[in-house]
């Protein structure tokens, strides 16, 4: 039985709150999370609307085993049009910003219009949208203590002044330092005057006893894989994907880091201070850190490669540094830190008039630039591909303009196909074949058929994402795990081949939103460099290599990426013949 299914429609411009149910068979279809935010977005949003207008809707989800005792169900999504990439765009969060709305009895929050003065949203025993003049202009650890002082115990979402300065790969940050981070959707916040959400619930959440047996079976299971990870956290993986030839370094000029082992796990687990962890998790992969007084919190693994490797620096002092500054001023880190290895590497070629070197630490400038979008930092602000292209380099590692995450995929060819095809763009977390291919080497890395394998990842992620759990839960579970956890909640079953066909249909409603946007065949692609110049992988030259025949075929796709009508009927979803 389905409870808490309130959703809070917010529309800015008219300053005006409503509550809806969720529609059961939206619900059934879609699951939550992810899968509901998506089916809303598609819906209600006008085709090519402008990301940093008021016709963009932003929209915050839970899942239905959001803030139970599921094993790692302290995530929430964020959706909308990204002005980053211009696709749809997910992004996600721990700790307890989820588990608080649930406990305010809402499964979401749909924001619409804009405000006219800088406003921030207050949920607790109401709903109100209350004035933000005070907070505007500062800082995000600035901006929380102040609403953490008017709001006792309640949980904080906000935007620094990258949101307000409409950077392009602007985050929204949680607890100062955890973000939904990639594609800017702290710009979409700020483009709608909105600074902040601040949530406080009262209600006591409901768990069943079917629910409460599997989950502590699960949990059980869970901590027999990921016992390396708690230890270290993600950078326990950097000495691994190095040692693969695996590493992004310089722009992707280089597969590995001679550096690498500085700015690993095993190295810098001597400057731990403590653990921390999100809502109903016992992994406890964050980490604090403190590299001789400067303490920093949420140093992962993707932002040691975009501020390490992908830069050149072996210092996780200055690491550190970068990654309190994007904290702090709210942006991506992947994305700062690819950025500006584009901005390195075009000096090195003489394109931009700029002095800055591989391994400089400058780049803590060169964030602050952007962040004001000051100086070159007003057009680094725009995201590597913008940047590039006006400067008329081809070497943005990006994908659909979404910079690459820390996995050079000439020496996985699984990877290659899932960065290509990701809805969102250049994305590691919608099929995580670099577990198989790199972390664990479960699977040739070089065999050409991936299709299958990257689209029912594909497939159990999107399904994943809308209940929602956290990723590293796949270390330990499988789809009969998942679809376990979701029929004890709901009280009927749901079997695996179920959920896995959920997945599909989110995953091609995600693709009829980007085709309506104008994204094609051409677009499931990788940056020239990784299908052109050559790496050593295991003792052998490689690129990069994808199959989209194979892929589309098996997806019900047409030559060009739209689905097809047999395919969207056999889902369940409405076809146009405008597609």
């Amino acid at each position: 039985m389905r409870e808490c299914v309130d959703i809070a429609y917010i529309d800015l411009s008219r300053e005006k709150v409503s509550i809806r149910e969720a529609n059961d068979e939206d619900l059934r279809s879609f699951i939550g999370g992810k899968g509901l935010a998506v089916k809303i977005l598609y819906t209600e949003i006008k085709p090519k609307a402008d990301p940093l207008s008021k016709d963009n809707i932003l929209i915050f989800m839970n899942g239905p085993l959001t803030g139970t005792i599921a094993p790692c169900s302290g995530r929430t999504v964020a959706v909308s049009k990204s002005p980053l990439t211009g696709t749809i765009f997910d992004s996600y969060c721990g700790g307890f910003f989820g588990y608080e709305l649930r406990r305010a009895n809402l499964l979401g929050i749909v924001i619409k219009g804009k405000a006219n003065d800088p406003v921030y949203i207050d949920i607790e025993r109401d709903i109100e949208i209350l004035d933000a003049s005070d907070i505007w202009g500062k800082n995000v650890n600035e901006t929380t203590e102040i609403l953490e002082k008017k709001h006792k115990n309640a949980k904080i979402a906000c935007i620094g002044i990258a949101g307000e300065n409409l950077v392009k790969f602007a985050s929204i940050i949680h607890d100062k330092h955890r973000a939904f981070g990639r594609g800017g959707l702290g710009a979409v916040m700020g483009s709608k005057n909105l600074k902040a959400i601040v949530v406080k619930g009262f209600k006591k959440v409901k768990v069943g006893e079917r629910l409460r047996e599997v989950s502590r079976s699960l949990h059980r299971k869970l901590l027999l894989y990921t016992k390396r990870l708690s230890k270290y956290g993600t950078p326990n993986i950097v000495n691994i994907v190095n040692e693969s030839s695996a590493l992004p370094t310089k722009n992707f000029l280089e597969n590995r880091f001679e550096g690498a082992y500085k700015i690993s796990g095993e190295a810098i687990y001597r400057y731990k201070v403590k653990d921390y962890f999100c809502y109903a998790c016992a992994i406890a992969c964050g980490k604090v850190f403190d590299f001789n007084g400067i303490k920093t919190h949420s140093l992962e693994y993707e932002t040691i490669y975009a501020f390490g490797s992908s830069l050149a620096i072996d210092k996780p002092e200055i690491i550190a540094k970068a990654n309190n500054l994007c904290n702090d001023y709210g942006m991506d880190t992947i994305s700062t830190g690819l950025t500006i290895a584009s901005l390195i590497e075009a000096c090195k070629k003489g394109a931009v008039s700029y002095e800055i070197e591989w391994g400089d630490e400058k780049i803590l400038e060169v964030i602050k630039l952007i962040a004001h979008k000051k100086g070159i930092g007003k057009d680094l602000a725009e995201g590597s591909k913008k940047f590039c292209e006006k400067i008329g380099l081809d070497i943005s590692m990006s994908v659909k303009g979404l910079e690459l995450p820390g996995y050079d995929p000439r020496g996985a060819f699984g990877m290659a196909l899932a960065y290509a095809t990701s809805n969102r763009g250049g994305c590691h977390l919608r099929a995580p074949v670099y577990i198989d291919e790199i972390l664990n080497k479960e699977i040739d890395r070089f065999d050409k058929n991936k299709a299958e394998f990257v689209k029912r990842k594909q497939d159990l992620h999107a399904a994943i994402d809308s209940l929602i759990l956290c990723k590293f839960t796949m270390r330990g579970f499988d789809e009969v795990d998942y679809a376990k956890l979701l029929s004890a909640y709901l009280g009927e079953e749901i079997d695996a081949g179920e959920l896995l066909k959920i997945g599909e249909r989110i995953f091609n409603l995600e693709r009829l939103f980007n085709v309506r946007e104008g994204f094609r065949r051409e677009h499931d692609s990788l940056p020239k460099r990784l299908l052109k110049e050559e790496v050593v992988v295991e003792g052998r030259r490689t690129t990069a290599y994808i199959d989209l025949d194979r892929y589309y075929m098996l997806r019900g796709w047409s030559k060009e990426g739209v689905p097809k009508r047999e395919k969207l009927e056999e889902l369940d979803l409405t076809w146009t013949s405008s597609l």
